[in-house]
């Protein structure tokens, strides 16, 4: 029993900021899709950001990154872009990955804008 319960920090930080990312993914695809433009989606340890992309760039949200909840972060695309139909542009199979301790989840978007969970 004492090792499980010894987990639930790590596991409830790296849930937390799975959320955080996931939140900010759909987000800023219903926003992309709401209001037909091409959103940018940037990842990073510290931050997540999507911005609306046009002749001036317009940012409309930005939230703590991973690092926050201390969990350490990994993409393999930090930057991907989100169409006016829903569909990701340079998102094919991008994964994020969360960590900390023993706890590992990862997130996987897809080129059609999906969003799949691995724990």
């Amino acid at each position: 029993g004492l090792p499980q319960i010894a987990e639930w920090p790590d596991r409830l930080a790296v849930e937390g900021a799975a959320r955080d990312v996931a939140t900010l993914y759909a987000t800023a695809r219903m926003a992309a899709i709401q209001r037909g433009t091409r959103v940018r989606i940037e990842f990073g340890p510290d931050s997540l950001r999507a911005v609306f992309e046009g002749a001036r760039d317009s940012v409309f949200m930005v939230r703590p990154g991973p690092a926050h909840r201390g969990v350490a972060f990994r993409a393999s695309r930090r930057i991907i872009r989100v169409g006016s139909g829903g569909y990701g542009w340079g998102a094919a199979n991008t994964t994020v990955v969360l960590t900390r301790g023993a706890r590992r989840t990862s997130l996987i978007i897809s080129r059609l804008g999906r969003l799949r969970w691995r724990h």
